[in-house]
């Protein structure tokens, strides 16, 4: 099963400029690679640092410091949970202040 991931924002989507924001991508258990996208797949940081949350459910973090203008768009998250690629998550709109 592969369900779509999730994408959040900590401490939300709106940033003061200069501060700092979490972008926490969630899929299922057994996920291998969690990649954040900025806008289009070719824009991306990927991590293979998941933890497991919940029984069903895993997750990476991806802290962006000293926000800027910027950093500010459209983000999305996808998955590989061998042997595939998930579908991408909704895009999570990142405002910078």
């Amino acid at each position: 099963d592969m369900p779509r991931p999730s994408i959040s924002a900590e401490p939300g989507t709106v940033i003061p400029l200069g501060s700092h924001v979490t972008f926490v991508c969630r899929g299922p258990v057994g996920v291998q690679t969690f990649r954040l996208e900025r806008e289009t797949r070719f824009k991306f940081t990927e991590s293979e640092d998941v933890s497991q949350v919940s029984p069903s459910e895993s997750e990476a973090r991806f802290r962006l410091d000293s926000v800027t203008e910027g950093n500010a768009g459209p983000y999305r998250c996808i998955y590989y949970k061998p042997p595939k690629w998930s579908e991408h998550s909704d895009f999570l709109q990142l405002l910078v202040q």
